[in-house]
């Protein structure tokens, strides 16, 4: 089972929108140097420290992100 990770990319600014990405083996990249593109397929280049939540999903996060991991899910 994949699992997933809120991230951002180097445009972001406080009121952005968050993605979606999935993760590899090799985890979360809090530091940057993400290594999938987020589920809209925009290139994202940190993972967010926050716990995947639908709060989060709800709230903050990219619409097409959002209709894809339900759509997945």
């Amino acid at each position: 089972m994949k699992t997933y990770s809120f991230c951002e990319n180097c445009h972001a600014g406080p009121f952005s929108k968050w993605h979606i990405r999935p993760l590899t083996d090799k985890g979360k990249k809090l530091g940057g140097g993400a290594d999938t593109l987020a589920l809209c397929g925009k290139k994202v280049h940190w993972d967010k420290g926050v716990e995947f939540s639908f709060h989060h999903l709800e709230k903050n996060c990219c619409k097409k992100c959002r209709d894809k991991i339900v759509e997945i899910a």
